[in-house]
């Protein structure tokens, strides 16, 4: 059995970890992982470099790391899920295993189809006409037509993206079997430390790397204190501030309505606030409103930055980047290659045969990882997107 995780692991922790082991448990033969590259759907550039966390998630457990291309990893939750389902299944898989605060399926499931409810729809325009903004009018019209636990699965983030991973999965692969994995330890975006386990957001925010040891599965530390110690990282946003201001303060004011989505006002809210804010996370704040969250900001800024037009993320990821596999996952991917609607890449080279629409993605790809090295301390080189082919990786247990 071959089963799917979408994921960030940004970077892999032992919260992550236990999802492996657990999915492992539930019958799965081989785990793929489509993960969110050089920048994350939560507006941010990624603490370390993809190929240094995926090489992470394949000694961890992974045997097979998708590269989930710039465009649809800083994509809202909704087209962030639909890319990433349609990689997994693309690449053929029999589960989908997920985080979640909830472990029941057929409520999730309920979940996913009260997003697709007509009468929801209209209910969330009403409430957001009224001040409210998407996430809380969804809430509050999900919970008046369904009920208040269907209302407290949308409340909690990991449960919001999987039920969007359920929705896209019921379009394309409705067969799948689902595998909600109750999340174990602190919650997401959570300051706490529960035993060894912390969250990615709270290992991102210690002052040293030695102070996270403790919640990093040791081969991932290692990893990541390689990877630093030779200035591969940390990657921050406040370290390439300047160099986010440069590029977005040399934009006229129509180039916004190009890269940002949405017909609201927030292209000008973003222009306005470019003009006066000192840093990213300044421009975030005096750009936000009732109807604009931060983090949809924090996407929409990284958006105009990369210079991603706004209606990419709607559309089928074109192809197909293998970043990483164990020795025992190279044998799926000759049956991902037959099976896949989208072409399997493995090197640069091989871009040369995409489509022109994949090529315009993969250009996309390449000029955001260049755009990626300005956020560590020692500045990295451009093209390690054209340099980077997929690495085979040999599992001490053989595994």
């Amino acid at each position: 059995m071959t089963a799917g995780i979408v994921c960030e692991y940004n970077p892999f922790h032992k919260g992550h970890l236990y999802h492996i082991r657990k999915t492992k448990e539930a019958g799965a033969d081989f785990i793929v992982c489509v993960m969110s590259g050089n920048f994350v759907q939560r507006g941010e550039c990624a603490f370390a470099d993809k190929w240094t966390r995926a090489k992470a998630a394949v000694l961890c457990g992974a045997d097979v790391v998708i590269d989930l291309p710039v465009p649809w990893a800083c994509a809202s939750a909704e087209n962030f899920a639909k890319g990433s389902i349609g990689l997994l299944c693309d690449f053929g898989i029999d589960m989908l295993s997920f985080g979640s605060e909830w472990e029941d399926a057929e409520l999730l499931k309920r979940c996913a189809e009260a997003l697709d409810d007509a009468n929801v729809g209209s209910l969330l325009k009403d409430k957001m006409s009224s001040g409210l903004s998407y996430p809380s009018a969804l809430c509050e019209s999900v919970g008046e037509l369904y009920g208040e636990r269907e209302k407290s699965v949308l409340s909690s983030p990991n449960s919001t993206l999987a039920v969007e991973y359920i929705r896209a999965l019921n379009k394309i692969s409705p067969e799948v079997r689902l595998l909600p994995v109750k999340r174990k330890g602190s919650g997401h975006d959570s300051g706490e430390v529960i035993g060894d386990t912390a969250s990615a957001s709270k290992i991102r925010a210690f002052e040293r790397l030695s102070d996270s040891e403790n919640y990093i599965p040791e081969k991932a530390y290692c990893l990541l204190k390689e990877a630093f110690n030779d200035g591969n990282g940390p990657y921050r946003i406040k370290t390439g501030e300047r160099a986010v201001l440069s590029v977005l303060r040399e934009m006229k004011k129509e180039e916004c309505s190009v890269y940002v989505t949405d017909s609201s006002g927030l292209a000008n809210r973003l222009y306005d606030a470019v003009k006066t804010a000192d840093s990213p996370e300044a421009l975030c704040e005096k750009a936000k409103s009732k109807n604009f969250t931060l983090s949809r900001v924090r996407r929409e800024l990284i958006n105009l930055f990369l210079k991603i037009p706004k209606d990419m993320s709607k559309e089928k990821v074109p192809y197909m980047r293998i970043l990483a596999v164990s020795e025992k996952g190279v044998g799926l991917l000759g049956r991902a290659k037959e099976n896949s609607s989208v072409p399997v890449i493995t090197r640069h080279s091989e871009a040369a045969m995409l489509s022109e629409k994949a090529k315009e993605v993969y250009e996309i790809q390449c000029a955001a990882t260049d755009k990626f090295g300005l956020f560590t301390e020692r500045i990295r080189e451009c093209s390690l997107e054209q340099k980077n082919s997929m690495k085979i990786i040999s599992r001490p247990d053989g595994q």
